[in-house]
Formats: C-alpha cells, structure tokens, sequence
C-alpha cells in the first residue's frame, strides 16, 4: 500500500492530467517526472517505488522512461500500457524483483480494426488501386468478397477474440487455432501444434501470438504451402513467430494472395528490405492499436491496480504469475 515513501515516476503529461485522479486514488502518492530537456538526477531515481509507462511515452521518449526506471534501485512495482512483455526490458525489472503488470485486451478493440481493415483492402486490391491512383489509370477489375469466407485466427487472447467477433459481423466463419479447445470459444477449435492442418482451408489466417519460446519460428513455409493459393495472410502478433524468408517467398510466387503487416522481427523495418516492393503487402509500422482510446484503457487498469495497491490487494495482470 502506498506510504509516505511511495513515489510515482511517470511522464509529466500523464501526471499533469491525471493529478486529481492520482490524489483520489492514492492520497499522498509523490511522483517524480520524465520532462522534456530534464534529466532525471540520481536522488530522484532513489526515490521512486513506482511506475507507469503510458501511450504518451511510446515510442520518442521509451528508451528514456524505460533507463530511469532501470536505475531506480527501490523500484517496487512497474506498470506498462502495453499487453505484449516480451522485449528484453521487461525481463530485466523481473529479474531486479520488480513486480511487473501489463494492460492485456486495452488495444484489442483497434488492433482486430486494423485487422479487418487489411482483409478487406486486400480482398479489393487497394494496393493496385493506390498505384493506380498515383499513375492517374482508371484501373477496373473485379474483386473477390470476403463473405462467406473462413479465417483462421491463431491465437485466442482478447485480440484474437474481438478478431473472430469483427470478422464474423463482416460475413467470414472463424476457426480458433489454439493449444487446446475449452469449450467456450464460440467456434470451431483447431490444435496449435499442428498449424499446417489447421490453416489447410482458411481463406484468411490472422497471427494474433505472442513470442515465447514455444512461438518463435512457429509459422514455418511448410504452414504457408499449406494455406490455399491466394489465401490472405495478417500478422499483428510479432515478426519473430514467422519465418519472413518463407513469408517473402511465398507471395513473391503468388502462392499467397497477399498479406496485412504490422510487425517484423526486425523494427523499424529497414529501407532496403524486400517487403517494401512487394504488390500485394500491406506495411504499417506497429501501430495496429495506437490510438488515443488505447492509452485511455491502459490507464483504466493501471489506476484499477493503483486502488489495490493502496488497499493491499493483489495486483491484476501480473506478468509471469
């Protein structure tokens, strides 16, 4: 609970607008803040048990936040806005006994739009149709519709869920791909450790997975030579669950109808990587869910276990629990 020796560290944005929140639900909670032009002395880092890495902070100022935040020697408890932990720094707080908790679902709503989004403009041809518009050619053709359907939606968190919900409300039959069915999906449930088989029929596959170690090189060319010529393909899990070579090749030889790209195993994306060429790829640079709503949702959970942290509770969405 917090005691007269709790400091929060976070941006000076949220803290600005957030302070009568903070003071309501934490009374007496001091804050030390990452300003812009200002460093963050080594008297202030020993202060701070707390912090919040929130959407306002992503991406000019996270390896800032992220440095202070390592340096804090009686850093307790470190709340991030984003669900997925898997990159290098989280692990590092774990390892210093930081207790770690994340806002799983807070992007799931724009990130399964964003999906939705790339299935239908590649099911018309945007790509073609944007070349098109900037050649000034009145380019007409006919385009398949995605109604009727089946995507195979691997992974089943809240993303992948709001994904099998949007895609339902536009006309497509979801198949759940996980490790094991539960019995409350809602849809037909196909085995993970078997993915070649799973996706032998799916119109559309949509990688909606974490990284782990049980994850990473999942998505194999033996999974792409499964799926049927000119099936869409839509990552927005990470780059390290797929082999990008197999990925490139097989849309360069038309096997593969096209894909929706938000994550690559390497970010940025370099200039010179072949991706970038390719007719009938979709890139966007991570941002499937970076919207004004999700940083509102992040916050909810981080002030949801700010209460409880006050009150002695335990914390939610504690990562490696």
């Amino acid at each position: 609970m917090v005691s007269g020796d709790d400091v929060l560290f976070c941006t000076e944005s949220f803290y600005e607008g957030s302070r009568d929140r903070l003071a309501a639900v934490a009374p007496g909670l001091e804050a030390v803040l990452l300003r812009d032009g200002r460093d963050v002395s080594d008297d202030e880092c020993a202060r701070i048990t707390l912090g919040t890495f929130t959407a306002d902070a992503w991406p000019e100022r996270a390896a800032a936040f992220m440095k202070v935040a390592l340096q804090s020697p009686n850093l307790r408890w470190f709340h991030t806005m984003s669900a997925g932990t898997d990159a290098p720094v989280f692990k590092m707080f774990l390892d210093q006994g930081v207790t770690l908790t994340n806002s799983p679902g807070s992007s799931a709503a724009p990130i399964a739009a964003t999906v939705i989004t790339y299935l239908e403009m590649l099911a018309r041809d945007m790509p073609r149709l944007s070349r098109a518009q900037a050649d000034r050619r009145w380019d007409w053709f006919r385009w398949n519709e995605l109604i009727g359907g089946r995507v195979g939606v691997v992974g089943w968190g809240p993303i992948g869920r709001e994904v099998a919900r949007l895609a339902e409300a536009h006309g497509m039959s979801p198949v759940v791909i996980r490790r094991a069915a539960r019995g409350d999906e809602g849809y037909p449930v196909r085995r993970l450790h078997d993915l070649a088989a799973a996706v032998h029929d799916c119109d559309a596959v949509v990688l909606a997975l974490p990284l782990n170690e049980a994850t990473r090189g999942l998505v194999t060319a033996d999974v792409f030579r499964a799926m049927p010529r000119g099936a869409f393909f839509v990552n927005i899990g990470r780059g390290e669950v797929v082999d990008e070579g197999a990925l490139g090749e097989a849309l360069r030889s038309g096997h593969l109808g096209g894909a929706g790209l938000d994550v690559f195993a390497t970010e940025p994306l370099p200039a010179g990587d072949p991706v970038w060429d390719l007719p009938n790829v979709i890139v966007t640079p991570h941002n499937s869910g970076s919207t004004d709503g999700t940083g509102t949702r992040a916050d909810e959970i981080f002030f949801e276990n700010l209460r409880r942290w006050v009150e002695g509770a335990e914390l939610a969405h504690v990562v490696g629990k």
